[in-house]
């Protein structure tokens, strides 16, 4: 089969739908995952006509600085998490500790001794010597 072939600069000049003939819009990937785009169409004579996009439209990397953010900004959220509910847990365990002290200190058996009777006792320890 023989085709007349044309180039266009990009997708907005291949021939739209509307003529006589019957047209076919197509696009196909490579193997560089690049799509390329292109048109045929088949008169009534029997002639092929294909336009073809020079330029194929090939998908940019992804952006590297977004991901490293991204997952810093994770892991530093995460670390916080973690220091808070650390911190938490602190708080309540000593908490408990501190109520356990008081009440230990509430039910002690001693008798508390003034300071007077302390040293008198020590004037008279000093005095026998």
């Amino acid at each position: 089969m023989h085709f007349n072939m044309t180039r266009v600069d990009s997708r907005d000049k291949l021939p739209q739908p509307g003529q006589p003939d019957p047209l076919s819009h197509c696009k196909e990937k490579d193997v560089d995952d690049c799509w390329f785009y292109f048109t045929y169409s088949v008169n009534s004579n029997g002639e092929a006509s294909v336009h073809v996009v020079e330029t194929p439209e090939c998908p940019s990397g992804p952006d590297i600085i977004p991901i490293v953010a991204g997952v810093v900004a994770g892991i530093v959220l995460i670390g916080l998490a973690l220091l808070l509910i650390w911190k938490l847990l602190m708080i309540i365990h000593d908490r408990r500790e501190f109520a356990k002290f008081e009440k230990e200190k509430m039910n002690a058996k001693w008798d508390t001794v003034s300071w007077e009777a302390f040293i008198s006792i020590k004037a008279m320890i000093v005095g026998e010597e």
